[in-house]
């Protein structure tokens, strides 16, 4: 078996920070891919995000990416500035190098747009192969967060993935969601 490369313990800390704000804000690969104007036979974010590959991040698309990440929370209704040194660690961050080990995102450290993110791409959870009304899926997401969610908190982050194309409605008569 490949063990994972070493890496700075600052990029890490910055390919994780990234990977985690990516996965709450609702980004793919792809997503960042294009944020990011890489080709579309360049999968930089899969080798980013791969603990066998010594790839991370530069202050270009760090750049790129804050103030994407801003302009992509201003769309889902949430009052966050990112700026590059979001993604750094604090000051007093032990600098050496360490195995590359991008951390597994926890479903209960993300909110509603992370979650449904998370299930519905990452995890490819079949649950939304089905037809569900906003509070089952509300309830759904949850569940598996450890939180006591209501449709009300889902309205506008189901509205999101319609408009992203990561979910689709039955019709304007019935609210029912499914992956497309």
């Amino acid at each position: 078996m490949e063990n994972p490369v070493k890496i700075s313990s600052i990029h890490l800390f910055i390919i994780n920070v990234i990977r985690l704000l990516r996965v709450n804000l609702g980004l793919s690969q792809k997503d960042i891919q294009d944020i990011l104007d890489l080709s579309s036979d360049s999968n930089l974010l899969g080798s980013v995000e791969s603990n066998f590959r010594t790839e991370r991040y530069h202050d270009k698309h760090l750049n790129k990416l804050a103030i994407a990440f801003t302009k992509i929370a201003s769309e889902q209704g949430k009052d966050i500035s990112y700026t590059v040194s979001d993604f750094y660690p604090p000051v007093n961050f032990k600098e050496e190098m360490i195995e590359k080990i991008v951390v597994k995102i926890e479903p209960t450290e993300l909110k509603q747009t992370g979650i449904l993110y998370l299930l519905l791409e990452e995890e490819n959870d079949p649950f939304f192969n089905d037809w569900h009304t906003s509070k089952e899926i509300a309830q759904y997401c949850g569940g598996k967060a450890g939180k006591n969610w209501g449709s009300k908190d889902f309205t506008a982050v189901i509205e999101y993935a319609v408009k992203k194309g990561k979910l689709i409605r039955k019709s304007e008569d019935e609210a029912l969601f499914k992956r497309p």
